[in-house]
C-alpha cells in the first residue's frame, strides 16, 4: 500500500509538472502571436510637401513618395517655368534637416534623359527651404517633360516629388489662374456674385438638391451657397492640371466654415475644377465643377434618433454598413471611419489621416477607406487605399486591410500591399471587385489580377490574371 501511494504521488508530480508546463507553452504561443501582430498608431506626418513658385505665388504643392511612382502620378500637376528656366521650390512642413536636393528630367517615355543636377545650395527661410533648380538650356519650348525632383533628409532619407514641366511662350496661363481664384472667392459674397453669372449655363434639368456637388448647369442660388453664411477660410491651394494652346485646367482646394446658430463651427473641405478656354475678348468657362465636404467631428448635434447628420456632402462619397443585428454600424465619410452603437449612442472616430496639427489645413485626398464587415460585438474590418498621408507607410501608395477590436479599443494592420498605380487607377479596381466571404477570404482586384487573400493565415494567392 504505501508502494502505491509513492507511485501516485509520482505520477501527480509528473501530471502537474506536464501540465504547468503545458500552459507555459500556450501562454508563450499566445504572447509570441500577440507580439507579431501590428497594432497601429496614426503618427503626425513627417514628409514635408514641396510647392513650386509660379508668377510669383506658391502653387502645385507636391507630396512626397518613398516609392519610384513616375508613372502613376506624373499627370497630376503641370508646372510653367520662368523664361529664365530656374525654378524656384519651397520645401516645407519638416521639422528635420535637408541634406541634399537634386533633380531629374525626362521626356514623359521616360526613355530619355535630359538632364540630372545636384542644387549645391540653398536657403532658410520662415517657412522652411527655398531652392532654385538652374534646369539648362536642353528644352524644347512648348514639349512636356517629367521633372523627377528627390530630397534627402535627415529623418526620412530620400523623399521624391513629381510635376511636369512646360517652358511655353503661351502668357494665357496667369490670367487663367485669376479668373479661377476671383472666381471661387466671389461665390462667397452675393453681391460679387452677380458678374460670375455670364459664366454659368443653368439648366432646369440640373440636380440642385445638394450644396455637395455643384456644377455650370446648377443655379445661381447653389452656386452662392444656397444662402448660408459660408466663409472661405484661408487662401486655396491651386494646381494646374493641364495646358493645351487656349485651353487650361485649373484645380484650387480650400477649406469653408459656417457658424451655426448654437455657435458650433463646421468646417467643409472644398474642391473647384475649372476649364477654361483663352480668347482676346475674354476668357471662357467650358466647366466647371464643385465637390464640398463637411469635415465630421462626430459632436452629438449629428445624432438625430437613429440618424447620423453628416451635413452636406456627396451621396455617392458616402458608405455604411451595418452588423448582423443591426445595432452596430461602421460608416466612412469623407475619407474617415467611424462606428456608432446605437444602444448607448457612442460614436468612435476609428480611422482619419486627420489630427490637431493638420487642422486649418486642407487634407491631401488621395486615398479612401471601404468598410467590409462589422460583428455584433462592435469589431470591424476595412481597408485603406491610396496614399498613405502617415503613419509606418507614410509616403507609400497602397491597400491596407485593418482589424479594429472594440474590446481592446485597438487598430491591427493585418497586412499592407504597396504598389506602384495611382490611387484612382487603385479605386477602379476595387469598385469592380472587393468581397470578403464567411470563411475570410478577401478577393479583390489589383491591376488587371484577382487576388486571394487568406485573413487568418494571411496567405495570398493570384485567383486570375489578365
Amino acid at each position: 500500500m504505501k508502494k502505491f501511494f509513492i507511485r501516485a504521488a509520482i505520477l501527480l508530480m509528473i501530471f502537474v509538472s506536464a501540465a504547468a508546463g503545458y500552459f507555459l507553452w500556450i501562454r508563450s504561443r499566445s504572447l509570441q502571436k500577440e507580439e507579431e501582430r501590428v497594432y497601429t498608431a496614426i503618427q503626425e506626418s513627417t514628409f514635408p510637401v514641396i510647392y513650386m513658385e509660379m508668377y510669383g505665388e506658391k502653387m502645385n504643392c507636391l507630396h512626397g513618395y518613398s516609392q519610384d511612382m513616375r508613372e502613376a502620378v506624373m499627370r497630376d500637376t503641370l508646372t510653367i517655368l520662368p523664361e529664365d528656366r530656374k525654378l524656384a521650390v519651397h520645401i516645407e512642413d519638416y521639422d528635420g534637416e535637408i541634406t541634399g536636393i537634386y533633380y531629374e528630367i525626362r521626356s514623359l517615355d521616360l526613355e530619355r534623359l535630359v538632364e540630372r543636377t545636384q542644387v549645391e545650395t540653398w536657403e532658410t527661410t520662415e517657412s522652411g527651404v527655398r531652392a532654385e533648380l538652374p534646369i539648362q538650356n536642353l528644352l524644347n519650348k512648348e514639349e512636356e517633360y517629367l521633372l523627377s525632383l528627390s530630397v534627402t533628409t535627415s529623418e526620412n532619407g530620400t523623399i521624391g516629388y513629381y510635376t511636369r514641366i512646360k517652358w511655353t511662350d503661351n502668357a494665357n496661363v496667369q490670367p487663367m489662374i485669376a479668373l479661377a481664384k476671383q472666381f471661387s472667392s466671389s461665390t462667397f459674397n452675393y453681391e460679387d456674385a452677380s458678374q460670375l453669372t455670364m459664366y454659368l449655363e443653368p439648366d432646369a434639368a440640373a440636380d440642385n438638391s445638394s450644396l455637395g456637388d455643384v456644377s455650370i448647369n446648377s443655379s445661381f442660388s447653389q452656386l452662392t451657397w444656397g444662402g448660408l453664411s459660408m466663409e472661405q477660410a484661408g487662401p486655396a491651394e491651386v494646381c494646374l492640371k493641364e495646358l493645351d494652346g487656349i485651353m487650361g485646367q485649373v484645380e484650387l482646394r480650400y477649406l469653408a466654415v459656417r457658424q451655426t446658430e448654437d455657435g458650433h463651427t463646421e468646417t467643409y473641405e472644398v474642391t473647384d475644377d475649372f476649364t477654361l478656354k483663352w480668347s482676346e475678348q475674354r476668357i471662357y468657362m467650358m466647366d466647371f465643377d464643385r465637390q464640398t465636404d463637411e469635415i465630421f467631428t462626430g459632436n452629438r448635434g449629428a445624432i438625430s434618433g437613429k440618424r447620423i447628420l453628416l451635413g452636406i456632402t456627396g451621396d455617392e462619397r458616402v458608405s455604411a454598413k451595418a452588423s448582423p443585428d443591426g445595432k452596430q454600424t461602421a460608416f466612412c465619410a469623407n475619407r474617415d471611419v467611424w462606428l456608432y452603437d446605437q444602444a448607448d449612442g457612442e460614436l468612435i472616430n476609428v480611422f482619419s489621416f486627420r489630427n490637431e496639427e493638420s487642422q486649418g489645413t486642407v487634407e491631401y485626398n488621395k486615398h479612401d477607406a471601404k468598410i467590409l464587415q462589422v460583428s455584433d460585438k462592435g469589431d470591424m474590418d476595412f481597408l485603406v487605399y491610396g496614399y498613405m498621408n502617415q503613419g509606418r507607410h507614410e509616403g507609400q501608395v497602397g491597400i491596407g486591410l485593418y482589424h479594429y477590436s472594440d474590446e481592446r479599443d485597438a487598430l491591427e494592420e493585418k497586412f499592407f500591399a504597396p504598389s506602384i498605380t495611382s490611387f484612382e487607377d487603385l479605386r477602379m479596381d476595387l469598385e469592380k471587385l472587393c468581397y470578403l466571404s464567411g470563411s475570410g477570404m478577401l478577393y479583390l482586384m489589383q491591376d488587371h489580377a484577382v487576388y486571394g487573400i487568406d485573413m487568418n493565415s494571411r496567405e495570398n494567392m493570384v485567383v486570375a490574371d489578365s
